[in-house]
């Protein structure tokens, strides 16, 4: 057998034939099903007003953005992280200083822009990496699909994001200024991507189909669920209201495969303090709501107090998910693809081909 035969055969040495990534009801609930949340938000929100948007964006969002934090205490990656300082500690510090900087002379156009345009990605690569799970347990490992899926889903959820930008008046003006017509060739530009993109993965779901290896239910309501995420964008005139009502289905997604990860790899108690604290928080529902419950309280707090630190701290979950889940480097794929993919033996080295990242 050759070494490419291996590689395909250990990406498909799964624990069942099963397509879930854990079970119906899991998948279901945590990853296909999750925006139909922020529509129920959606709907009512003109009742629950500002009281309910709070809720919903500390209770769920605040855990979100927190539980990036928790990969910092895996014992069999702190030596990694010590010897690629520079990305794991160098960087989030500049971008706290550059925050920092950002507020003291008051330039709120540049994190305006920033977090806007970087959450769009994030939350599209997030769609991504999910949808590589599951492309790669029904056994397709063939890079040009991650490619052409990838492009339609980021270039779609794009052109939804720019299709109202006059909703979001403080980004609609600084996109305005170079130019009154800027906001509109922007988004016809990401509409005319976003076309050419869906007409390559119809083919490319067309060659699969031809070749025998089609998409099963499964991967298709996934891809669905990616492609249509930033639909409230169309149709919610507030954009910040329309923002938390597509987030809510991402902020739920990312937890799910947060909790996956941490209670397959902890399935027992060992390794340092901090990992059996870890390990602890993220096996036992009652510690794990009470974390949940803190962290939002927490992250209320400094949306209403110290709204610097809140935004540095979304900011450095936008950067740390890109470091955390880079499939691309072996020591990530070693110590996440195995729970992602469910391999009997965890200590297997994942295939570099494996691009499993749940944020880009």
């Amino acid at each position: 057998m050759s070494p490419k035969d291996d590689v395909r055969a250990l990406e498909r040495r799964v624990d069942s034939p099963s397509h879930w990534i854990d079970s119906p009801a899991f998948d279901l609930s945590f990853f296909i099903l999750s925006p139909l949340v922020g529509v129920a938000f959606l709907l009512a929100y003109p009742a629950g007003g500002a009281l309910l948007a709070i809720a919903a964006a500390t209770l769920i969002g605040g855990p979100h953005y927190l539980a990036s934090f928790s990969f910092y205490f895996w014992d069999d990656t702190m030596a990694y992280h010590r010897n690629t300082w520079v990305i794991h500690f160098l960087i989030p510090a500049m971008i706290i200083l550059f925050v920092a900087l950002v507020a003291i002379f008051q330039i709120p156009a540049v994190i305006i822009m920033l977090i806007y345009f970087w959450n769009a990605y994030h939350v599209s690569k997030q769609s991504c990496g999910i949808l590589s799970i599951y492309r790669h347990r029904a056994g397709i490992v063939d890079r040009r699909q991650r490619t052409v899926a990838n492009a339609a889903i980021i270039s779609t959820n794009l052109c939804m994001a720019l299709s109202h930008t006059e909703w979001y008046p403080a980004l609609h003006d600084i996109l305005s200024t170079p130019s009154p017509s800027l906001p509109g060739i922007l988004f016809q530009t990401s509409a005319i991507a976003a076309g050419v993109s869906l007409i390559a993965l119809s083919v490319s779901l067309y060659q699969r189909y031809r070749n025998g290896t089609g998409p099963g239910a499964i991967e298709l309501s996934f891809l669905f669920t990616s492609l249509t995420l930033f639909h409230p964008y169309l149709w919610v005139r507030d954009s910040n209201t329309a923002t938390l009502g597509m987030l809510l289905g991402h902020f739920i997604q990312y937890l799910g495969i947060v909790w996956l990860v941490n209670s397959r790899k902890f399935a027992a108690e060992t390794g340092s303090n901090a990992q059996r604290l870890l390990s602890r928080l993220w096996r036992d529902p009652r510690i794990l709501l009470l974390g949940f419950v803190s962290a939002g309280g927490l992250f209320m707090l400094l949306q209403l107090q110290a709204a610097v630190v809140a935004i540095t701290l979304v900011l450095l979950h936008f950067y740390l998910d890109g470091v955390f889940w880079a499939f691309r480097r072996p020591e990530v794929r070693k110590s996440f693809a195995p729970y992602l993919m469910g391999w009997r033996n965890p200590g297997a080295q994942a295939p570099g081909r494996i691009s499993a990242h749940p944020s880009g």
